[in-house]
């Protein structure tokens, strides 16, 4: 008698020991198999599982189509379409699918793949939370190795983004793998400022985790940490010294040496050599600063040039670039963006604004400066969950303004409607124009002499309680009160250098040596005296976001993608003078 035959292995453990084994070709195989013989939301199951094991196998284009080609609703089929979302860019549309999707339910390899893809999808959009609690879990679950640098990479970046707090709230209690990657992040922040105490601390944290996932990041830790406390020797500084920004190259490049006469760290103090971006293509200038010997980059100014300096792949040096890009992308880790933006100050503006009411109206000239800053203020006001009630804007004449409120404040139609009753009833009737009733906020796009134009025009027609919100540029920068009495009522942000709440010293030795000049650039010598003073800090604040470090333009926070922030100082027109606001003391200069 023959004995009898082994059993046939189940085709479903096959399929799962295959995966479990890291084959992830054959087991796209085995899972397609499965989908073939089953029907309904099961088909669908199986080629879900079919789909992540081909993108795991670095295949997307081969998952797509089995996406396509599968039948039926299952939750690993979703997991698979968001993964492939992810993996096209559309990391939003791949965040709230799998938001959506309940993991408990899922098998540990499809729970293990939307964990991993909610992580990078939730940091595409800077929910660094959700990504740093999502892409932890994705450790807990199977996932093929060639896929640990990337997991390893959006954890550590995510939690890069936690303050410290947060970071031991999360560690109190945490299993093994979470409370890992918690303490390494806490030494980063406390301690990889300090390159002896952070290699100490990083020793102790390899003894305390051993084989931990995060243990291949240390020697680039280890290796940032020599990176950072490395001063700049020699700095370049990029300016245009032409007809157009000349003047303005002049001031940032006085405020830069003023900042670098007084540092009284002089045994560190780098070298400055000045380039003029004017003398030729940019490219070169850039090489002949290196030749020189320079390792760090001040500038340049013009925003095209900063630009094409972001996008120099081959260029290592660090870059303070004195502008910011159309389209900040850049996280290349040494280059930063520092500048007087409209767009910074509209968005602060809306925020201030906001608690007086929802509903806004914007103002502003048709000039291009005037476009943009209104634009900014749209964008930013939609952002706090505002509504624009109209956008208007106003002609650089003496008779446009008092047009441009009063279709503002829809006076001209409230006079149309009179006017239609007088025809129809053909009899003289008096009436009172009636401005609309709506407007909670006014926000304005405006410099000096157009705001003592539109201000009495809005008093004039009825609109003189409602609260007027402007950026910097509806001050002067020098007070005169005679002339600026027509602004009262006004809230604007500024820096607050200007006002005598930062580095007086400093600016009163400005106004003493360079005169007129002092009061019509004295903003663009505030951020040279700024960009120079903040290089020691840069790396920090965006090492370590939340880190904030007084300027004279402002206090300076820093974005994730290396853009320099400012918080601006709060103040408004009271007699013809600006009062600073929030309990601020301050001599404003006469």
């Amino acid at each position: 008698m023959l004995p009898d035959r082994p059993a046939a292995p189940d085709p479903r453990t096959v399929a799962s020991k295959l995966l479990s084994q890291g084959d992830y070709v054959a087991a796209a195989a085995a899972y397609a198999e499965l989908a073939a013989g089953a029907d309904g939301s099961q088909a669908a199951t199986y080629q879900g599982i079919q789909a992540l094991a081909l993108q795991d196998a670095g295949d997307p284009g081969a998952a797509d189509a089995a996406i396509a080609a599968a039948r039926g609703d299952a939750a690993s089929l979703d997991v698979a379409k968001a993964c492939s979302m992810l993996h096209a860019g559309l990391g939003e549309d791949a965040y709230q699918t799998l938001a959506g999707i309940d993991a408990g339910p899922l098998p540990p390899y499809v729970k293990g793949a939307r964990a991993r893809c909610l992580g990078a999808a939730a940091l595409t959009l800077q929910r660094y939370d959700e990504s740093a609690t999502a892409s932890i879990e994705g450790y807990r679950h199977p996932y093929p190795a060639a896929a640990l640098p990337a997991l390893n990479d959006t954890t550590w970046r995510a939690l890069s983004r936690l303050p410290a707090a947060e970071l031991e709230t999360r560690a109190a209690g945490a299993d093994t793998t979470a409370a890992g990657w918690y303490q390494l992040a806490l030494t980063a922040t406390r301690t990889m400022f300090d390159l002896a105490t952070f290699g100490t601390e990083l020793d102790a944290w390899q003894a305390r985790f051993p084989g931990h996932p995060a243990s291949a990041l240390i020697e680039t830790l280890r290796e940032r940490a020599e990176a950072l406390a490395v001063r700049p020797r020699h700095i370049a500084l990029l300016l245009p010294f032409d007809d157009t920004l000349g003047p303005a190259a002049r001031a940032v490049r006085d405020g830069v040496m003023m900042a670098w006469y007084s540092d009284r760290d002089t045994a560190s103090r780098p070298a400055i050599s000045v380039y003029s971006t004017a003398a030729g293509p940019l490219a070169e200038v850039v090489s002949r600063a290196l030749a020189d010997g320079a390792d760090y980059f001040i500038g340049p100014l013009r925003k095209d040039e900063v630009e094409s300096l972001q996008h120099a792949s081959d260029l290592v040096t660090s870059v303070l670039a004195l502008n910011v890009a159309e389209a900040p992308t850049s996280v290349r880790a040494n280059f930063y963006q520092f500048g007087l933006t409209p767009e910074n100050e509209a968005v602060q503006v809306a925020r201030r604004a906001y608690v007086r009411g929802p509903r806004a109206l914007v103002l502003g000239p048709t000039t291009s400066w005037g476009q943009r800053l209104t634009g900014a203020y749209a964008e930013a006001w939609r952002d706090v969950g505002g509504e624009i009630l109209a956008t208007v804007t106003f002609a650089e004449r003496a008779d446009a303004y008092a047009e441009a409120v009063k279709r503002a404040l829809n006076i001209d139609a409230s006079e149309a409607r009179a006017a239609a009753i007088r025809r129809r009833l053909g009899i003289p009737i008096q009436s009172a124009p009636r401005r609309r009733a709506d407007i909670d906020v006014i926000l304005l796009a405006a410099f000096p002499e157009n705001a003592r134009q539109v201000m009495p025009q809005l008093r004039y027609f009825g609109a003189g309680d409602i609260p007027v919100f402007a950026t910097s540029h509806v001050y002067s920068g020098q007070a005169a009160a005679e002339s600026d009495i027509d602004l009262d009522g006004i809230v604007f942000g500024d820096m607050p250098w200007l006002f005598g709440l930062a580095d007086p010293a400093t600016f009163n030795i400005v106004r003493r040596h360079w005169g007129g000049q002092s009061t019509a650039f004295a903003r663009l010598y505030a951020l040279g005296i700024d960009a120079y003073r903040a290089l020691p800090f840069l790396p920090r604040m965006r090492f370590q976001p939340g880190t904030r470090v007084p300027g004279v333009t402002g206090v300076l926070t820093m974005n994730g993608q290396g853009v320099v922030q400012r918080e601006l100082t709060w103040l408004q027109f009271v007699g013809g003078r600006p009062r600073v606001l929030d309990g601020l003391a301050a001599v404003v200069p006469r």
